[in-house]
C-alpha cells in the first residue's frame, strides 16, 4: 500500500512546484523608474516656475542692496587681499583673500546673481576703477577704490513694476551743502530690473554716491 502512495505524493509535489512561479509571473512587477521620472518632472517644473515668477517688491529691493555691495567691489572698495602681489605687464596685482571667491568665474557667478549678462561682462572686462583677473589659478585684483561722495546724503529706494518682465528701481539721493550739510536738492536715478533668460537682474546700474 505504501508503495502505491509514493507515486501520488511525487505527482502532487511536482504540480505544487510548477504552480508557484506561474502565480509570481501573474503579479505585475513594480517599476521604480516611473516614480523617479515623475519626481524629476515635477522638480524641473517647479524650478522653472520659481525662476520665472514675478518677484515681490521686497525681493527686488533686496537685490538692489546686494547689487550695490557687489558693484562696490569694482568702484568703491576692492575685495580684501592677502598682501601677496605679482606684477604682470607692469601692473601690480594683489591676491584676493576670500573663502568663496577663488577665480574670475566665481566672481562672475556672484555678479550674475543680480546683474544681466551684458553688464556682468562689462564689469569683468575692465574699464572700472578696480579690476580682477586670474593669475596662476588664483583671483587677483588691481586698482584702488574711492571715498563716498561727501555731497551725497540720504538715499531713498523704491521698486515700481512696469510689466511682467520689468521693474524700475527708482533711487533718490539728497544733495548736501559742502559746508553746512543742509539738503540743497536731490538727484534721481532709475535702474531697470528685468527678466533675462529665466532670471531677474539689473541691466544697467551704478553707485549713486
Amino acid at each position: 500500500m505504501e508503495k502505491k502512495l509514493w507515486p501520488l505524493l511525487a505527482l502532487l509535489l511536482a504540480l505544487t512546484a510548477c504552480g508557484a512561479p506561474a502565480e509570481v509571473a501573474q503579479t505585475p512587477a513594480r517599476s521604480s523608474a516611473a516614480p523617479v521620472l515623475a519626481e524629476q518632472g515635477t522638480l524641473q517644473a517647479t524650478q522653472v516656475e520659481a525662476t520665472a515668477r514675478i518677484p515681490t517688491e521686497e525681493e527686488v529691493l533686496g537685490d538692489y542692496e546686494c547689487a550695490t555691495r557687489v558693484y562696490g567691489w569694482f568702484e568703491l572698495a576692492p575685495l580684501p587681499d592677502s598682501g601677496e602681489t605679482v606684477t604682470v605687464d607692469g601692473t601690480v596685482y594683489r591676491r584676493v583673500y576670500s573663502e568663496r571667491l577663488d577665480s574670475v568665474e566665481d566672481l562672475r557667478l556672484d555678479l550674475r546673481g543680480v546683474f544681466c549678462e551684458e553688464l556682468t561682462n562689462r564689469l569683468l572686462g575692465g574699464g572700472t576703477r578696480i579690476t580682477y583677473r586670474d593669475i596662476d589659478g588664483a583671483l587677483y585684483v588691481t586698482g584702488g577704490g574711492r571715498e563716498r561722495a561727501p555731497e551725497k546724503g540720504a538715499v531713498t529706494v523704491e521698486a515700481q513694476q512696469v510689466d511682467e518682465t520689468t521693474f524700475s528701481v527708482n533711487v533718490t539721493v539728497d544733495l548736501l551743502d559742502d559746508r553746512e550739510g543742509a539738503v540743497t536738492g536731490m538727484e534721481c536715478w532709475a535702474f531697470p530690473y528685468v527678466l533675462e533668460n529665466g532670471r531677474w537682474g539689473f541691466s544697467d546700474f551704478r553707485l549713486v554716491y
